[in-house]
């Protein structure tokens, strides 16, 4: 099993992804007209 990888850190607290579940959900943010579903079908492909 891969190691958990570091997202994120704010002083002692971690916030890691296991690997494993990184393909589960995913989060596309930005203004409105800035190409999020055309970033989002283009991952499809």
């Amino acid at each position: 099993m891969a190691e958990p990888v570091l997202i994120a850190q704010h002083g002692t607290m971690q916030c890691q992804l296991l690997p494993s579940m990184a393909n589960r959900h995913g989060l596309i943010t930005g203004a409105t007209g800035s190409g999020k579903t055309v970033s989002l079908l283009g991952g499809r492909r």
